[in-house]
């Protein structure tokens, strides 16, 4: 066996492992674990936020909450001003219109805190439920990917035999072919599942190129190591 003949029966090799690895990367079952997986990935992503926002909206509420304390014992100590300013004879219509102004202006504020209070604390509720809600999905289909995952596992097991087999078969391959070309053989399949093509018509069988009469006879004569001028595979007789 020459190092083209031993290099395609390493193809040949890989191939078949390859394929039984992309059929059991294909059944059903591991689709559905798939979908699953992604699916749960996206409920995580979005617990995560919802109890990162939550933390948030609950800050806000004590903060507004201390506001609002604070602007009702400021309200209550001006009207309490206001009050005793009625009664002052000295006290001035301005100093009068003055106090006025200011317990409007606390009232305005304290309204605009208490609406904001209000809204925040109607966003964590609302939020709340979202969370319940999400949560609950999440739960059901961990119960499903559990399921899923166990029919992977097995469908792993009882595929681990025949997907041994052809490993070994191809490490068995790899030891016969040149080690740099082997090598060649690698830096061209990370641009070509097949990193070798028949000539077959006077094309190449990976790109379905025409080849040079010249390139023909060289591949056919068995003239070193021949690559296809257009896509780069390695050309086999």
């Amino acid at each position: 066996m020459n190092k083209l003949d031993a290099l395609w029966h390493y193809q040949q090799a890989e191939l078949e492992t390859e394929r039984l690895e992309a059929k059991l990367k294909s059944t059903p079952s591991r689709q559905k674990l798939n979908r699953l997986y992604a699916f749960l990935s996206e409920q995580q992503s979005a617990i995560a936020s919802i109890q990162k926002n939550m933390e948030a909206k609950k800050q806000t509420v004590d903060k507004l909450q201390g506001q609002v304390e604070e602007l009702e014992h400021k309200y209550e100590l001006e009207l309490s001003e206001f009050e005793i300013m009625k009664g002052d004879d000295e006290c001035t219509a301005a100093e009068m219109t003055e106090s006025r102004k200011s317990v409007e202006r606390l009232i305005k504020n304290m309204d605009s805190a208490r609406r904001e209070l209000f809204d925040t604390v109607a966003w964590i509720e609302k939020t709340m439920a979202e969370y319940k809600d999400t949560y609950s999905k999440a739960a059901k289909a961990k119960k499903e990917y559990d399921v899923a995952r166990a029919e992977c596992e097995k469908e792993a097991n009882d595929a681990k035999p025949e997907l041994d087999k052809a490993k070994a078969e191809q490490a068995k391959a790899a030891a016969g072919v040149d080690k740099e070309l082997l090598a060649r053989y690698k830096r061209i399949k990370s641009h070509h599942a097949m990193p070798m093509a028949r000539v077959e018509n006077n094309q190449c069988s990976g790109c379905n190129m025409s080849l040079p009469t010249s390139t023909v006879k060289r591949v056919a004569a068995g003239d070193g190591i021949v690559e296809c001028e257009n896509c780069g595979r390695i050309l086999y007789a």
